[in-house]
Formats: C-alpha cells, structure tokens, sequence
C-alpha cells in the first residue's frame, strides 16, 4: 500500500473571487486515495498565497518528511505552486527521497514518467509568467493613477484625509503633527519626555506608531512605496518644512537611551554624540547613583564590552572613562579655537567651489507628460515613446545625481557659528537648565571625538 501526502492550499483572495474552498480540495484528494487504495495524511495551507514557500508552514513540514511518504498528491498544479524556482526545489528535495508528485486534476502533471516532469516544468513556467504579467499590469494601473495624483489605497494616514481621490492635509491632526515635532525639537528628543507628550495627545497609539509619525518622509510631500525603497514626490501635500523634519531625523540618531534600570535617568548632555577617536566607536554612558548625587561618565564600548575572538581583534585600547562633567568643561575650553579654525576652513572652500547647479527636473517632467499626451492621441508610435521615454527618464536621473552632487560640495552657511562666537556664549550656557544645555550641543555639533586624554576634533553642524 503507497502512502502518500495530500497537500490543500487556498488563497485569501482565491475564496473571495472564485470560492475555491479547502473542503472541496480534501474531499477529492481523499476520494481519489480511495480508489487507489493509498493511505494518507493532509498539510493544509489556508489563506496563503503560491507566489512564495516562506509563509506556508504546512508545506515545509511536509517537505521535512518527505522521506516517509510515496508520493504528494494535489489537486491542481497552482495548489503548490506557481514560482519556477520553489517548484525546482521542491521536486529537487522530493526526488532526493525518492518521492514524486501528481496532480490529480490534471492527468498530464506526474512528475514519476519523464513527460510528466517535462509539464510539470512547462505548466510551472507559465504560471510563473502570469503571475508577472498579471503584476505588471496592476503595477502600470497604480503608476498612471499616482502620476495623476490618485490614492492607490483606501488606508488614511494620520495627517490626512482623501478627499476625491487625492490627499488632503486634515489641519486638526496636521496641527498635531506640527506641535509634536516642534516638542521633540525643544525636548532634545527624549525618548522618555517624548513619549510621554506623544501618549497624551496620540490617543491609541503605540510605540511603533511614534516612531513611525517621526520618520514618515510623506510629512516633507515625499511619498514612500509600500514595502518599497522607492519615493514619490508632488503625490501628497507636505505638512512639514524639511529643516523641522531633517532635525527630527538628526535628533533620533543620537537620542536619549532609556534602559531598564534607569527609566527616570537624568537629563545627559553628550549621550550619541561622542566618539572614541582610535576607533570611532560611540562612547557608552554609564550612570551611577552616589550619595552625594548623580555621577554620569563616558568610555568607548569597544573597550570593556567585546568577548572571544573580537576581545582579540577588535578591542579598542582607548580605556579611558571620562566624566560628563569634565567633557563638559574641556568642550567649552576647546570651543572657540575649534569653530575659528572650521569656519576658516569653509571660508577655502568658498572660494575653491565655484559650481552651480540648474534644476531641470520640472522642465523634464513636463516633456514627460507632454510625450504620454502624443502617445495617448496615437501621434507617436509605441517604439518612439519608450525611446524618447528612456531618454527623459535618464535625463531626470542625470539631474538628481547633480543636484546631489552640488549640495554635497556647495559650502555650509556657518553664520550661526559667528553669532555664538560674537555673544557671551559661556554666560549664557551656565544658565540654561540641563535639557537646553543638551538642545544647544545637539543644533551646534554633530560629532566630538575623544582619544582618551583630550577632545581631539569638534565636526560642527
């Protein structure tokens, strides 16, 4: 007697559509073991899709025992799959079992003759490529809906609503979004502060979503893909300026850490931006509680937290733990001459830095659109549009790169420096309460680096 395996699977949307069930699938998969006198067992996939193997549980575990079984038995090759390489390697690891494959439904699917394992190879294929023209199409749908500047999704995102197909700012929850940024900003980005504030005034929203509401590049008008590092823009209407949103984004790199142990942790001046200058490492905060008050101090992680082989070979030798306050008193004594020397520096490259930059992208899309328009009114043949298409597409590439080229290069405005340099910054800075103390580093440096002994170099904003 064989024994083989049933497999059942069934999409989400399979059901929906076409009401393809998985009781319709086990009664005939057990109906034809019946008359063929088979012994059997079924792995049923529910509501999971044959485009991938990663999500069908079932699968994997029948495939894990394999060994045990004759043959697997489906009804219809779609059931298993409909990718070209999952369908190779399953019929990869059953053949090393000594174990084949059929169809039930269609004769012509069995992979134990040679002509069978050819249909099953040419069924798969075609399936496979449906399955891309069918992507492409919905793909092409979604593309000329966001060129005209249509919602692809009935999903809302906090901030807007969608109003005749498009995204409007909602201006209460856009007010909202504002104020909490503008918090973050005053607050240094304390995680914990923060939070808190976001808690209150998010009614119902998670962690996950407050960072999420802080990083959401549609809030400067750059909508990102689902699932997709591809950004579009002119699609939403911004609710931010992007020097409010690229603080943010400043900020959250060298926020405040919250550990377990210190969830009411003081307010700390230099947390993410001090670095090990050997190793360029971040130095490591360390708190402790004395009777006398709180000490706080910094050291090179990479000096006392590496084990085994990265003990040996990557350990940092600048061992050295520094008090905050120290740092503190070195960076107001090194201050000065540091930002004279960087602003003679950019005051050079000024000077070497001639470039200029136009910006045709406009002018590039409007000949975009202008090319669709022939195409649409079959003033120009399909072969003329994707190469005259092509062509815009690499010109619009061609301009980004330069433009980013040319911000890259062009020179910092650092008359910021000036004006602190020209104030009685020291007097001031004594007087500012801790947290503003943090704010004043974090919108005047990005980086400080230690060797151990002093403060090496100041990278200023």
């Amino acid at each position: 007697m064989k024994y083989v395996a049933c497999y059942v699977r069934v999409s989400t949307d399979e059901q929906k559509k076409f009401g393809f069930s998985i009781q319709a699938q086990k009664d005939s998969l057990e109906k034809f073991c019946k008359e063929n006198n088979y012994k059997y067992e079924f792995y049923v996939d529910e509501g999971i899709s044959a485009s991938s193997m990663k999500k069908r549980l079932a699968l994997k575990e029948m495939l894990n025992k394999c060994n045990v079984f004759d043959m697997i038995l489906f009804t219809k090759l779609d059931r298993l799959s409909r990718n070209v390489l999952d369908a190779n390697n399953i019929n990869k690891i059953l053949q090393e079992n000594h174990c084949s494959m059929k169809a039930i439904d269609e004769e012509d699917v069995d992979t134990s003759t040679a002509d069978g394992l050819f249909i099953f190879n040419l069924k798969v294929s075609l399936a496979q490529r449906e399955i891309g023209k069918t992507s492409e199409r919905i793909n092409f749908v979604f593309k000329n809906k966001r060129e005209r500047g249509e919602v692809t999704s009935g999903t809302t995102k906090y901030g807007y609503a969608i109003v005749d197909k498009h995204f409007a700012v909602n201006p209460k929850e856009a007010d909202n979004i504002k104020n909490f940024y503008d918090f973050y900003i005053n607050h240094a980005g304390d995680t914990k502060i923060t939070f808190d504030y976001f808690k209150e005034h998010f009614p119902s929203k998670s962690y996950d979503t407050y960072k999420k509401i802080l990083t959401d590049t549609s809030y400067i008008g750059n909508y990102k893909l689902y699932r997709k590092n591809i950004y579009v823009k002119d699609y939403i209407p911004a609710i931010l300026d992007d020097e409010t949103f690229y603080t943010v984004q400043n900020l959250l790199k060298k926020k405040r850490r919250i550990s377990k142990n210190h969830t009411n942790a003081p307010i700390t001046l230099f947390d993410g931006l001090i670095r090990c200058s050997k190793c360029g490492a971040s130095l490591s905060r360390h708190i402790s509680y004395q009777k006398y008050g709180t000490y706080v101090s910094y050291s090179c992680w990479k000096s006392h937290k590496l084990s085994g082989k990265e003990k040996e070979q990557f350990r940092c030798m600048n061992k050295t733990s520094i008090s905050e306050s120290k740092i503190e008193q070195m960076l107001l004594q090194s201050f000065r001459a540091q930002a004279e020397k960087r602003i003679a520096e950019n005051s050079v490259e000024n000077k070497k830095n001639r470039n200029t930059f136009i910006d045709n992208s406009k002018l590039i899309k409007k000949k975009l659109e202008k090319l669709k328009d022939l195409y649409i009114d079959d003033l120009i043949d399909k072969e003329t549009y994707k190469k005259d298409y092509t062509k815009l597409i690499k010109d619009l590439e061609e301009n980004e790169q330069n433009k980013l080229q040319y911000v890259k290069s062009k020179p910092k405005d650092l008359s910021y420096l000036k004006e602190l340099l020209n104030s009685d910054y020291k007097k001031i800075y004594h007087s500012l309460s801790p947290i503003d103390k943090r704010n004043v580093w974090l919108n005047v440096i990005d980086y400080i680096y230690f060797d151990g002994v002093k403060i090496e170099r100041i990278i200023f904003k």
